[in-house]
């Protein structure tokens, strides 16, 4: 099997290069495990991995131009297999890239707000089990940013107008959870909400299938409606 990796080290490399390997194949071989037998068996490659189980975000990568997780995704035996670090990220060396200028953001949204500790009355009072079922999927975010990569209107904005799905995942979250008290609706807006064009390019590569990405848009926006927070025509 033929697997092409974009390699580059920025302080020696003018611009990235390609090398073509010759792999193996086993049934329902992954991105990660056909890296693995080539930085083992033929050639040092740098990426990063961790849980194998799209948890980490570790590993997020391209394969043929689409954004995904190397753990989870599935080379072809024939075929195209051509892998590329994430788009829309500075390359640290071959397929790292850094993430750090989404990640740290969305750690910043995730510091629940308060205007005074929680109380034990307030944590022992039950959740309302609709509320729940909103959370729970949205925990398994990884913050990988493989959404994020692939939007459109990050492609074509930049995160500076839209957040990005990764971040407004976050946001989407805080705005769920009962016990925070910031004014996620507005935050929400001025990150870009109403940039999202709906398309479902997120969803369609998110490995976190428990993700319902447009219904948490489509909350946030109804919250924002109630309020008039809409834009002008």
């Amino acid at each position: 099997m033929k697997v092409t990796v974009q390699k580059y080290d920025p302080s020696v490399d003018s611009q990235p290069y390609e090398v073509d390997f010759e792999v193996a194949y086993h049934k329902n071989m992954t991105v990660l495990e056909a890296l693995v037998a080539i930085d083992d068996e033929q050639e040092p490659i740098v990426f990063d991995y961790s849980c194998r189980g799209r948890t980490c975000g570790r590993c997020a990568m391209t394969l043929n131009g689409t954004p995904c997780l190397a753990c989870v995704t599935l080379v072809e035996e024939s075929g195209n297999n051509t892998i590329a670090p994430l788009g829309g990220f500075p390359v640290i060396r071959d397929l790292i890239v850094d993430k750090t200028k989404v990640t740290d953001r969305v750690a910043s949204i995730m510091v629940r707000k308060r205007a005074f500790p929680l109380e034990l009355e307030e944590v022992t009072v039950p959740v309302n089990p609709e509320i729940v079922a909103k959370i729970n999927p949205l925990e398994n975010c990884a913050r990988c940013c493989v959404c994020t990569s692939a939007c459109p209107v990050v492609s074509e904005k930049g995160l500076k107008s839209y957040i990005g799905p990764t971040g407004m995942l976050a946001i989407g979250l805080r705005f769920y959870d009962p016990y925070d008290q910031g004014d996620r609706v507005v935050e929400a807006v001025q990150s870009g909400l109403y940039d999202c064009r709906q398309c479902g390019t997120c969803s369609s590569v998110c490995k976190a299938l428990e993700i319902d990405h447009l219904s948490v848009w489509a909350d946030l926006r109804n919250a924002a409606k109630e309020r008039n927070f809409v834009p002008k025509e």
